[in-house]
């Protein structure tokens, strides 16, 4: 039982799940700081906290998928910087432009319930994620050669 426990643990889709999980809840929760303790009272204030939460959040999850999702071992900030964060930047916006002026308006003229849609666009655009950070970003393939 423990075992197979620790084998469900030891898997990396499941580490993705967590770690977005726990990035999007600290997304909501710093959003709801800046608005209450920053007094953002206009929608343009708003938008601006949301843009700077969502910017921390991605910083965020950057390096935690890097460490505890693909484990990453090396370490050099010359890399990061020029390399795997713009990608990873890349990778993310192309999905989020994608899901919001394609997938979304596609499925709303469908018919489909704006929260089925949401979640949808949630679900693939993680899927999309987690292939593209595989490959492109955190590719350990290409690493071990």
């Amino acid at each position: 039982m423990q075992e197979s426990l620790q084998e469900f643990w030891s898997r990396r889709s499941v580490r993705f799940v967590l770690v977005g999980g726990l990035t999007t809840f600290a997304n909501i929760l710093l959003i709801s700081v800046f608005v209450k303790y920053l007094d953002l009272n206009t929608p343009l204030l708003r938008s601006l906290g949301n843009a700077f939460a969502t910017e921390i959040c991605l910083l965020l999850s950057f390096f935690c998928y890097r460490q505890f999702v693909w484990q990453v071992k090396s370490f050099h900030w010359n890399k990061v910087l020029r390399y795997e964060l713009p990608i990873y930047h890349l990778s993310v916006a192309s999905i989020l432009v994608l899901r919001i002026l394609l997938l979304f308006p596609l499925l709303d003229w469908l018919g489909v319930h704006h929260a089925l849609n949401t979640l949808i666009g949630i679900v693939l655009g993680a899927a999309s994620s987690y292939a593209l950070s595989d490959k492109f970003v955190f590719d350990l393939r290409s690493r071990s050669k």
